[in-house]
């Protein structure tokens, strides 16, 4: 079923929106009239700019092939770039596709895509996407099935923006750094640096950042004391990576769980371990899950 309608979710006090035509994203998380994420703009509608909505899923890898290309079992596999400043593909094809409505009810949503191979990513996938709406939880699963006929190498991940105070300050754990994207690319992660510490909490207000940490173990709390919230993102199995993106200038920040380290394809070429990528074998599926669960700073 295609629909060129968002879809509404409700639960409660809370509710959300998901557009099968803009890459399967979110526009919108919000409690009674209060919006949770960065609502999408009105650029985001008129053009189909899932990069200007609350989300967007990002299957079938997350962030940067570098160079357009990777090697995999023995043959250059090349991949066309899909952003209009980027010089390299980012995010796979989800971002960019209409999704097809499988099911739609009053507090959750089913979408699905077929990719064929041919254009974009060179190995044919089907991905489903849910969303679910649980009173104060944004519960959200993506399932990647290879249909070629090789393995196939891959990665899931999302994309969602929050809003950014001066106060804000965000709380994760992480080992080391694969990737910063105002430095040269790096064949090997480094230990993450003290300014780089998150575990007790940085503003992120005061940070420029663009960069794939790794060794996270899939949590994640953000607080806004001006706004008297907090956000709790749990991510499911096999996110040992996040990227924050934390842009100068701008009021909105990116924490994006992920499967798979920055062009982690070219890096597994070359024998580099722990970058996150899954291989699929014929019709396997993969399955993630993330939830994001809202409350008041009291209950800290």
């Amino acid at each position: 079923m295609t629909t060129s309608d968002p879809l509404l979710l409700s639960s409660n006090d809370f509710s959300a929106a998901v557009d099968p035509m803009i890459g399967g994203s979110l526009l919108y998380w919000r409690q009674k009239d209060d919006d949770l994420l960065r609502s999408a703009s009105p650029e985001a509608i008129e053009h189909k700019a899932a990069d200007k909505t609350a989300m967007f899923p990002l299957v079938p890898y997350s962030n940067r092939i570098r160079g357009g290309y990777f090697i995999y079992w023995g043959i250059k596999r090349r991949v066309p770039k899909n952003h209009p400043v980027v010089a390299d593909p980012l995010h796979g094809e989800g971002w960019q596709t209409e999704w097809n409505v499988m099911e739609h009810a009053k507090d959750n949503a089913k979408l699905f895509f077929k990719h064929n191979g041919k254009n974009g990513f060179p190995f044919a996938y089907e991905a489903q996407q849910d969303f679910t709406l649980r009173d104060n939880s944004l519960i959200v699963s993506l399932t990647l099935t290879n249909k070629g006929g090789i393995p196939m190498p891959c990665g899931l991940g999302w994309h969602p923006f929050f809003p950014k105070d001066d106060d804000t300050k965000v709380f994760f754990k992480t080992k080391n750094v694969w990737a910063h994207e105002s430095a040269p690319p790096r064949e090997r992660p480094i230990k993450t640096p003290a300014e780089w510490q998150f575990d007790k909490g940085l503003k992120i207000s005061e940070l420029e950042l663009d960069t794939c940490f790794g060794g996270f173990d899939g949590k994640v709390e953000m607080i806004w004391p001006q706004r008297n919230r907090k956000i709790n993102m749990t991510a499911y199995n096999d996110f040992g990576h996040v990227v924050v993106w934390s842009p100068a200038g701008e009021s909105f920040f990116c924490v994006e769980p992920v499967t798979n380290a920055t062009d982690a394809f070219n890096l597994a070429s070359r024998g580099i371990t722990g970058t996150g990528i899954k291989t699929l074998d014929p019709d396997e599926s993969l399955t993630e899950t993330m939830t994001l669960t809202v409350s008041g700073l009291n209950t800290l």
